[in-house]
């Protein structure tokens, strides 16, 4: 009897730690499909690249159209947005593992596209703890080349969220740190509780 049940335990723990590994290797392939589409968004230029060029991307990496989660979404070379949406399941099951949402997004208008945004965070049961939001456009009224706000600063000084606006002004050295983002909590188990985590440096 003892030893039936010795076999049992092997075995649930045999089986555990496939299931684990199955997580960790899906979450791993989904950062890996994440990163490679961040360096594509990034290399596009803007007012350049094409409907044909988001629709490619899109096909590629799983985007949609996306007008909001309450309309109804539609998509032409003439007015389009494409959202591209990775996160870290079934890995943020695991007790102890933050959830990890990493989304981006193309605007077309015209035939072309014309601006790009990309959101990485860490998420709570009911809201983000970290996040790190980049929008990158021609026409954005409000800056012409780079401005970073950080906002919900908590009390150690410490802002839980850092928003950075890109104009069509800005250098390829702005441009080169606003990109930087390391999405490598996508298939972490740990070290994902801090705004370093999701924050580029020197921002």
């Amino acid at each position: 009897m003892l030893r039936k049940l010795a076999w049992l335990l092997v075995g649930v723990v045999i089986v555990g730690l496939f299931a684990f590994g199955v997580c960790l290797g899906w979450a791993s392939r989904k950062r890996t499909r994440a990163e490679s589409l961040l360096r594509s968004i990034a290399q596009l230029k803007l007012g350049t690249a094409t409907f044909a060029d988001a629709q490619n991307l899109a096909e590629k990496y799983g985007g949609k159209p996306w007008n909001g989660p309450s309309r109804e979404a539609s998509c032409s070379s003439q007015d389009c947005n494409v959202r591209f949406a990775f996160d870290n399941k079934p890995l943020s099951y695991v007790p102890g593992v933050r959830g990890v949402e990493f989304v981006a997004g193309l605007t077309v208008k015209d035939g072309y596209v014309v601006s790009r945004e990309v959101e990485y965070s860490t998420l709570t049961t009911s809201y983000f703890d970290f996040a790190y939001i980049l929008f990158d456009g021609l026409k954005f009224t409000h800056v012409q080349d780079y401005e970073v706000k950080k906002l919900k600063v908590d009390a150690q000084g410490t802002p839980h969220a850092v928003e950075v606006n890109l104009g069509p002004l800005a250098t390829v050295d702005e441009r080169a740190r606003a990109y930087s983002i390391d999405l490598s909590c996508l298939a972490r188990l740990h070290g994902c509780s801090s705004s370093t985590a999701v924050i580029p440096p020197g921002l």
